[in-house]
């Protein structure tokens, strides 16, 4: 491998040109036209939500069964990158870069808003009363469908199709080589790059919402924290540049330095804001709420699963439930990827408990907390709803916390959350889509040598880019309706992913490049039984 080459001849181009390309279009389109960006994002919501709510919810739900499949049956004792494999991280540093770079800051800024807003509006098609008891008691079983198992999954999901390839196969780092089971060669072909391109896109959508939300909590947190009336569009312009010059620099350190140790900070962060609310927000109300929550979760996930008001048509599902399954799917491919880099060493048991059913349970510890107490707190005193409603959802956390006691230190806490939950994801993504677009021969993991710094400023800064341009063009609007668009073709592409796992798995002794040939033949042994 040579030392030193130019950037140019360094990208993979079919690989960089079609995401590149696309994207900045819509950049342009966004600043130039945003009044027609936002109407066009409104009808391509409204046709996939009608047309194919019922695709995202059994999609979704079939590729939570097939997690389970992976990680519980026979093949998860495969260990990722051969018998022999070392894993490089500690587990609660794997978890805390595999949490914080996934829906960190999706987490942040729904905590208080979403369990909040059950409660004071409850969703249609149950028939509770604003601000009853039964909406109370329910109001967290439905934000746990959405921040629990289904989202995790389609994760984990992804993941896994790419990490067996990666590691054991040795193929490619990249999301189409998770389909050579079932398409061969052709995945190295013109076919492969088109998949990998498409992916880059949608994800950029996906961040694009990700950070625009980021980036308006932030810009609301200002002004009410400090009593400022700051031009949202300028506010946003300065954030999103203090943040990609954050989030680049984090991403050019590489995975064991920059990104490990935000990853890390902010899991602190997390901690102790949680203890914090948990002890002064109402502790016994919190335990029974969440208690309560838990097993209605449990009852509820299966027919939540599939329920799509056929007949009632209030909206919320397709609002909430089904934006959700989008924004994870639009995400999932490319996180997927930058999981598989953490995963050596490790099992597929492992990767399946790490990356799904842990981050499970801090998010039911996190919302049951947060969520519990907000409840709690607008029953006692009845003014957070309103003050919400006032200052909009950005505000939602922080109007929360001034309720707890040392508020000027929480608002410290509250501001760093969200910078680190920021700067995990686009600092994570930045990566592996530079090492996407970077051609297989100067990427050397073992060695960890990576994409070139410039590559990664260029496709962070395009993603800051695209989330100030779906801010200008309608705000959070625009954005939830850019995204559900990006979700329908990666839920395809994941089943398809899947079913091309399922075949390696059962005829492992072609793929997996890490054995020996005793093995080998023992293995094929095993497979004609």
């Amino acid at each position: 491998m040579e030392k030193k080459k130019g950037l140019i001849s360094v990208i993979d181009k079919p690989t960089f040109l079609l995401p590149a390309i696309l994207i900045t279009v819509a950049v342009i389109i966004g600043i130039v036209i945003p009044e027609q960006f936002g109407k066009a994002a409104n009808w391509a919501f409204g046709f996939t939500t009608t047309n194919f709510g019922w695709f995202y919810a059994v999609g979704s739900t079939l590729l939570l069964v097939f997690c389970l499949w992976a990680g519980f049956s026979k093949y998860g004792k495969i260990k990722l990158g051969g018998k022999d494999a070392k894993p490089e991280m500690s587990f609660f540093s794997w978890f805390a870069v595999a949490l914080t770079s996934g829906i960190a800051i999706g987490i942040v800024f729904y905590g208080i808003a979403e369990p909040l807003g059950n409660f004071t509006s409850p969703p249609g098609f149950t028939g509770w009363e604003a601000n009853s008891p039964d909406a109370a008691e329910g109001a967290l079983k439905y934000v746990f469908m959405h921040w629990g198992l289904h989202p995790y999954a389609i994760y984990t999901a992804a993941g896994l199709c790419c990490a067996f390839m990666f590691w054991n196969a040795k193929k490619k780092f990249q999301v189409s080589s998770s389909l050579y089971p079932i398409f061969g060669e052709k995945m190295n072909g013109t076919p492969g790059k088109i998949i990998n391109g498409l992916c880059i896109f949608a994800i950029v959508g996906g961040i694009g919402t990700s950070l625009g939300i980021g980036v308006t909590q932030l810009s609301a947190g200002i002004n009410y924290v400090f009593g400022t009336n700051y031009s949202d569009t300028a506010l946003a312009l300065f954030v999103i540049s203090g943040m990609a010059i954050f989030y680049i620099t984090a991403a050019c350190t590489g995975l064991h330095k920059g990104i490990k140790y935000v990853s890390n900070a902010n899991m602190y962060i997390y901690f102790a804001l949680m203890i914090w609310a948990f002890l002064f927000g109402g502790t016994l109300f919190i335990l029974n709420n969440t208690s309560t929550a838990i097993g209605q979760y449990i009852a509820l996930i299966i027919p939540q699963s599939f329920y799509l008001e056929p007949v009632k048509q209030t909206g919320w599902v397709s609002g909430w439930t089904i934006f959700y399954w989008a924004w994870w799917l639009s995400f999932a491919p490319l996180v997927g990827l930058f999981l598989i880099k953490l995963a050596k060493g490790r099992t597929i048991r492992q990767f399946v408990l790490v990356n799904m059913v842990a981050p499970t349970l801090f998010a039911i510890a996190w919302f049951g907390i947060f969520g519990s107490s907000a409840i709690h707190e607008e029953i006692i005193n009845g003014a957070l709803a309103g003050e919400i409603a006032d200052g909009g959802l950005a505000i939602a956390l922080f109007a929360y916390v001034k309720t707890l006691p040392l508020t000027p230190i929480l608002f410290v806490l509250v501001f760093a959350a969200i910078v680190f939950s920021f700067a995990t994801l686009a600092e994570s993504m930045t990566l592996t889509i530079a090492d996407m677009t970077t051609k297989e021969e100067y990427i050397d993991e073992e060695k960890g040598i990576g994409s070139p710094r410039l590559l990664k400023v260029f496709w962070g800064v395009l993603m800051g880019l695209i989330a100030f341009a779906l801010l200008y063009s309608g705000g959070l609007s625009a954005l939830q309706t850019a995204v559900v668009v990006c979700g329908l073709p990666i839920l395809i592409l994941q089943l398809v992913m899947a079913a091309a796992y399922i075949k390696s798995m059962l005829k492992r002794s072609d793929y997996d490049e890490t054995l020996n040939k005793e093995e080998k033949e023992a293995l094929i042994k095993e497979e004609k039984q």
